[in-house]
């Protein structure tokens, strides 16, 4: 329930002005009251909806696993590529990197 008091009350109107804002706050909650299985079926709808965000972010998750993987190969290669004097494995490791890449 909000208060609001914008000014210390001196008189018995100021009293009363109180007193009518607290029970129009009130009659206000009761109207908006629900039933404890409508609380329940909007309870479950939201935690069906935390459930499948749920699932999208692991998938994601997987999915950047991949990728990290994907891009600690491609380094190695290049590693490889960079250090390698033979020519041939150069050539090697760089078609494995585009073979990575695409």
């Amino acid at each position: 329930m909000k208060f609001r008091i914008d000014k210390i009350p001196k008189s018995e109107e100021d009293l009363n002005e109180i007193q009518r804002e607290v029970e129009e706050e009130e009659q206000h909650h009761h109207h908006h009251e629900h039933s404890e299985e409508e609380l329940l079926t909007e309870l479950y709808m939201s935690l069906q909806g935390i459930e499948g965000r749920v699932t999208e972010l692991e998938k994601s998750n997987d999915e950047c696993k991949k990728e990290i993987s994907r891009l600690y190969k491609i380094i190695s290669k290049l590693l490889l590529a960079t250090l390698i004097e033979n020519k041939d494995e150069r050539i090697k490791n760089l078609k494995d990197i585009i073979g990575l890449l695409e």
